[in-house]
This record gives C-alpha cells, structure tokens and sequence, in this order.
C-alpha cells in the first residue's frame, strides 16, 4: 500500500512537470500566443536547470564514499552551485531570495533520496519474499538493505 502511495505521488509528480514542459513548448511555438511568455520562459530555464542537475548528479555518483552523508552533501553543494547559477543567470534572485531556492531544491532533493529509500526496500522485501518462496527461510537482504549469502 505505502509503495503504491509512493508511486502514485512520484507519477502525479513527473506528469506535472512534463504537462508544465509541454505547455511551455506549445507557448513558445506561439500556437497560443495569449499565454504569457514569462511562465513559458520560467518553465524552460528550470527544465534545463533541472537537465544540468541530473547530468551532474550522475557524475557524482562515480564519487563513492563509505559515509553516505557525505555523498548527499556533494549532490546539495552540486544541486546548490546549478541553482545559483542558473538563478543568475535568468534573474531569478530579483523575485526570490537565493536562500529560498537553494531551500527548495534542497527539500525537494531529499524528498527524492526518501522516495527512493522506501523503493528501494519494498523492492527488497518483494525480492526476499520471492527467494523465500523458492528456497525456504533464507532471507538475502535484511531490514537494512545489507546482503547476507546464506
């Protein structure tokens, strides 16, 4: 139940944002040219903002370290630096404080990580369930997301 709560939250999510996209695409390819083109600018510069992030986050994750708190760090200072940049760059400080922006992406970051946490163990306690199915009590992945070999 809480898996399909996460997942129905995550689709609401990544269909807003992409409805967002596409309503701003239609906008600048003035098929509806009495929208107004500020929300269509905003709406391109945060997806690409959102194009670099995840570009560097995946360059970040070769970074591996035993403490995962520092690894969350690097993505935030990464995460931070783009938002700066891009913010800047489109004057996006003139309506909202840098502080703000950097909070938000900061929230919305670590939204993700607990999303993919509770994912992450559903999806290890489906795998444990199935191996248990097949070999009897050997549980693989314990409540930790540790793998034991039995």
């Amino acid at each position: 139940m809480k898996n399909a709560i996460i997942r129905i939250i995550t689709n609401i999510m990544a269909t807003t944002g992409l409805a967002a996209v596409v309503l701003s695409l239609i906008v600048r390819i003035r098929l509806h040219p009495s929208y107004d083109l500020y929300f269509s600018y905003a709406v391109l510069q945060i997806f690409g903002a959102n194009i670099a992030i995840h570009l560097g986050l995946l360059l970040t994750q070769k970074f591996d370290s035993k403490y995962l708190v520092l690894e969350v760090l690097l993505d935030m200072a990464y995460i931070s630096a783009v938002v700066t940049a891009f913010g800047l760059a489109f004057d996006w400080f003139v309506a909202t404080p840098i502080l703000i922006l950097v909070a938000m992406a900061a929230v919305i970051h670590l939204s993700a990580i607990f999303l993919n946490m509770a994912r992450i163990r559903e999806d290890a306690n489906i795998i444990n369930k199935l191996l248990e199915k097949r070999d009897g009590n050997k549980r693989v992945i314990d409540s930790k997301g540790q793998i034991n070999f039995p």
